[in-house]
Order: C-alpha cells, then structure tokens, then sequence
C-alpha cells in the first residue's frame, strides 16, 4: 500500500468517524432566553446626525491646529511636544523638511491633511539590512504619519546621530496606529455619543474606555467601506459579560456604528465593516417588518421594499386617511451615443453590475442605458443599496418634518455610480410632498433621468380625477397627460366622488419650491388600481432609453373607467444633468476641501409634486 493511499484512508476514517458523532451525539437545544440573550448581544446600532460632537473642545483644537498648517503651505501635522521622548523632537524637524517624506502631500495639485502619527526608537523588524548595520552602531528611530485623502501610511526611518534619513516607505490602504492626540478624540466622542450613554443608561468616563487607539488588521478598517481611519473604543460590562464597541471615523470625526458583543469573542469589531453592519440592521429593522411613526398630527407606517425603496403606507393626518401607498418604483437611466452602426449590441453589456439596454431614435443614435432599482441590501434585485437607516427630520423653516432614506452605490461618487434619495415632507397644514432626489455623478454629463412614482390617494373608496383647463374637467378614464408650465398653479385635483372639497389639489413642480431644481417636466398617468400593479414590489417597468414610453402605459392601454374609482396616480419627472463648471445639476465631484481633506461636493436635482388639501 503506497503512502499516498494510507493517508487518504486514514482522511476517511476521521471523517467517517466525525459524522457519526454528529449524528448520534445529541445536539444542545437552546432555551428562548439564551437566544433573546444572543440576539442582545449582536445588537447593532446605527447613530443619527450629532452635530454636537463637532463642538466638542478636543476636535475643535484639532481642527483648528491642522487648519493653521494648511493655511502656513504645510501639510503635516506634529506630534505635539507631550508625545516626543529622546531624540524624537529632532527626527521630527528632519522629517517636517524632507522632500521625499512629504513628497504626497499633494493631491489634486492641492496640499491635503496628513497627521504624524509616532515617533518611538526603531526596532530590528522594521530595518532592512543596510540600516540594521547602521542603526547597531547610531541611535534610530521610525516615524510614521498617515495621509487622509489617500488613505496611506508613510513610515520612515531616521538616523538621529547623523540627521539621515535611511529609508521611505508607503503603504497604500494600509492604516498606522494612532497617536495619543487621536486617541483622545476617538474617547471624546465615544463619551459624548448619544447612543453610547442611551445603551449603557450613564455618562461614561474615560476610566471606562479600553482599546481606544485599538484598528483592526493595518490592512482593514473598520470603516473599510470609505477606506477611513477608524478606531473601536470599548465599554465593557463584566457583569452581563458584554462589551459595548463605539466604532469611530477619525476622519470624518464621528460615531459610525456600536454593536454590543459577548466578551467571549475572540474578534472585534475592528475588523467589522461598517457597511455589514448597517446591512444587517436595516434588514432586521426596516426590510422585515414596519415603522410605524406619529409626528405633528400626521401617523402613518413606512418600509424598505426589496426593489420599490422607501415606501409609506397608512398616512392619515389628524385621523383622516391620505395616502394608502406612496414609493419610486424605479430610475431610469439612459445616454446617448452618436451613430448607432458603431456600437456592438450582439452580446449584453455590463456596467457595474447592470445589463445595458439599447434604443434607436428617428436619427439613427443610439439611447442606451439601464434601469435603477433602489431597496433592500439583502435578498432583493437592486444595486443602488440603503446608506444608513431612515433620517426623520425637522423642516429647517418649522412647516413640518420629513422621511428621507438615502440609496448609494458602494462607489459612489466614482463614475457610473449612483445616489439617489427617497423623501417624503409632511407640513403642518396637511399638505404633504412626494419626492424624487438625484445626486449623481453616473456615467456621463448627458443623461436623462427619470424616476417613476406611483402615489395611491386615501381619500375615498370612489375617487375622481380632474385636470384644470380653464374650468375643471373630469377624467373618465386612464390616461397620461405631459406636465407643463401654466397660469393654472393647481393643473390637477384628486377627489371623493360625493364630496368635492374632500381632496387634494396637485402642484407640480416647475423650480418654485426654493430647493434649485430646474422643474419636473413630468408625465402624469391616472389608472384605475389593481393589486398587481404596484401595491407590492414591481419589477422594472418599461425600457431605460426608450423616452417615448415611460412604462406605466402598459398599465393605461386598455382605457379602464376611472371616475368613481379607487384611482391610482403615476409621476414621472424627466431629468436632463449638467456637469458644466458653474451649472451643475445632479452631478457630484471630489475635491479637496479647505481643511486638506478630500469631500464630495453634491449638485442635486430634487423632483417632486405637492398635494395640497382643497378644504385649507
């Protein structure tokens, strides 16, 4: 029997041996509190915006000291005196004037924020040969500072006796531990979290904080989403034998996520992404079940859907049913190319992860595109996918408040990614409007978008349709009509059928809402409702790049009677973007900011009708 073969039996037997124990060995039932007690301990969650954390004392004398050597043509920020021993203070000036140590300081051909990180006498494992010769005879040291904008790390080692510098290296996506300065911030803003004092029912100290300084791997980031420098401050209850973990963005100064977890794991959430997180508890909380919400006389409930994004249902004000259902089904992306006999449409394009379609116009170009979905993370067709949970917000004038959810591409604001936004504002008059948000950037400065809503109105079990040409003209059945500008401020009303002052007026958008947008130039559609034709996910309707049909007419061709019926209305905007230098419009771009980091400046395109109570 060859060797070979003896080893390959010996493999069986142990497997032959392990599956009988795990078949007849009997298997630990867990009780319901030992899992509630699980589930407590994966518990995740996702903080709202805290603008008092920016106030705080510690980021403030950061940001101004890095503020001061961007404006001094400096791109580095020392380590304060406090934080060098030895020799350290020298190697620092040498390194602070050392062409190729700062030779990233600039990107964009604009000086960027980097911070020194350490400065400790150098040890064995990080000298080549040649310094290890020289560093057993002459005192050295390492040296590290990391680039915020490119994400790098930058370690150098210095001959402190001769003033030489004996090497230079980057690492690119690779994060430094962080200096004692840092690790201050990342405690400040743990402590003063509103979600980490909620979660542990006190205002923690930093007596209670370990592993403040604490990454993961130097190659993962908590935060790898975004390739930022993060850090996981950790609260632990010995007690319950849980820790909580605060997992904090040094650069954009902020709380991005806290998970409790048993102080049994052997990981921590260090190597955890922020992006896994945020899927698993929008799925938990707001794919797998209902919110429902009560706010300035308005109730209703709302739901991330697995391809139709952030719908509500069941909104009423003051106790009046409004809506039964609200959502942006899809966007509808399409370009145009110049000379159809140049482009191969024999096999299927993709594009970040999207089928291409293709559409012929009267001159011969071709219309190409795809079509957007927008839901859940997990389980569901689309790729624009949920950033955070949804934000419930004060209107900045005090009119009411709104539902906003945000939808990105992994990428964005990379070329041919998207980010789109669903939001609802709710006044305190009664009147509500549904909108549409676009904030690029796409795969081009020509495209069209068109994001298609379906609205269907509570008002009454029999409804009627009326469009305003002089005097009010009822629709008798479905039809579509394209929106434009007229002296008319309310072209459209949706009404009971026995009572007309029970009912909206409708108030497109033409740019009069104060929010930049260049208006909706929308196509209006009124069908007669029918449970498969919306009420739950819809896949795609219609083509991306065939701007003749918008793909709700399909649901319009057979001219059902509506006047008396329970109606369904369908908005969809037609959008034209813009990346020229002073007229942008829904369009995104990196710059480098003021403050030396990188930041994506946003021109969106905001879409949307208000519906307006006839009775106010």
């Amino acid at each position: 029997m060859t060797k070979e073969l003896k080893v390959s039996l010996l493999i069986l037997s142990i497997g032959a041996i392990g599956l009988v124990v795990y078949w007849f060995l009997p298997i630990k039932q867990f009780t319901m509190s030992e899992k509630k007690a699980a589930l407590a301990n994966e518990r995740i969650i996702l903080p709202n915006a805290n603008a008092e954390i920016l106030q705080l004392p510690e980021i403030l004398s950061y940001q101004r000291d890095v503020q001061n050597i961007l404006n001094s043509g400096q791109c580095v920020l020392p380590l304060p005196d406090n934080e060098l021993k030895g020799e350290a203070k020298k190697v620092q000036n040498i390194l602070l004037n050392n062409l190729e140590f700062l030779a990233d300081c600039k990107f964009d051909n604009k000086i960027v924020h980097n911070d020194m990180m350490r400065i400790l006498p150098a040890i064995i494992s990080v000298l080549d040969p040649t310094s290890q010769k020289t560093c057993k005879l002459n005192q050295c040291y390492t040296a590290e500072k990391y680039n915020f904008v490119t994400n790098t790390t930058t370690r150098a080692i210095v001959d402190s006796d001769d003033n030489k510098m004996l090497s230079v290296k980057r690492f690119a996506n690779m994060q430094p531990d962080i200096s004692l300065r840092l690790t201050r911030i990342a405690q400040a803003i743990a402590i003063n979290s509103h979600e980490v004092k909620s979660e542990l029912n006190s205002t923690p100290t930093k007596l209670d904080i370990s592993m403040a300084n604490v990454r993961g791997a130097l190659q993962e980031s908590p935060c790898e989403n975004s390739k930022h420098l993060c850090v996981a401050p950790t609260f632990s209850d010995h007690e319950k034998e849980q820790a909580l973990w605060a997992v904090v963005d040094l650069t954009e100064l902020k709380l991005v996520a806290a998970k409790w977890a048993g102080l049994g794991k052997t990981t921590t959430p260090a190597c955890i992404s922020e992006r896994s997180l945020q899927n698993r508890l929008i799925m938990e909380k707001y794919c797998q079940k209902e919110t429902y919400i009560k706010k300035n006389k308005w109730e209703m409930v709302y739901r991330l859907t697995g391809s139709d994004g952030l719908e509500i249902r069941e909104v009423s004000f003051k106790g009046t049913p409004i809506l039964t259902s609200a959502k942006t089904v899809d966007w509808h992306v399409a370009y145009k190319q110049k000379g159809a006999a140049n482009i191969d449409t024999s096999m299927d394009t993709i594009i970040a992860g999207r089928r291409v379609e293709y559409s012929v116009d009267d001159n011969n170009n071709y219309l190409f595109g795809y079509n957007d979905a927008m839901g859940c993370p997990m389980f569901s067709t689309s790729v624009v996918l949920p950033f955070n949970a949804p934000q419930i917000e004060d209107l900045l004038d005090g009119s009411g408040f709104s539902i906003t959810q945000d939808f990105r591409n992994p990428k964005w604001p990379m070329a041919c990614n998207y980010r789109y936004e669903n939001r609802y504002e709710f006044y305190d008059d009664g009147s509500f409007r549904v909108l549409a948000i676009n904030k690029g950037r796409g795969c081009g400065d020509d495209a069209i978008y068109r994001p298609l809503m379906r609205i269907d109105m509570a008002i009454a079990e029999e409804e009627n349709f009326y469009e305003n040409n002089g005097e009010w003209q009822l629709w008798e059945t479905e039809k579509s009509k394209r929106v434009t500008a007229t002296d008319n401020i309310y072209p459209f009303k949706i009404t009971a059928r026995n009572n007309a002052s029970n009912g909206f007026y409708i108030e497109p958008n033409y740019g009069q809402f104060n929010d930049n947008s260049r208006g909706d130039n929308a196509t209006l559609f009124t069908t007669r409702y029918n449970e498969k034709e919306g009420n739950q996910d819809l896949l795609t309707l219609g083509s991306c790049c065939d701007l003749s049909r918008d793909g709700v007419e399909r649901y319009t061709e057979d001219k059902e009677k509506i006047s008396g019926e329970n109606i369904v209305l369908w908005y969809v905007p037609r959008i034209q973007n813009d990346a020229g230098k002073g007229h942008e419009y829904c369009w995104a771009d990196t710059v480098v900011a003021t403050n030396g980091n990188l930041e994506v400046k946003v021109w969106p395109c905001i879409v949307g009708p208000k519906f307006i109570p006839i009775s106010l």
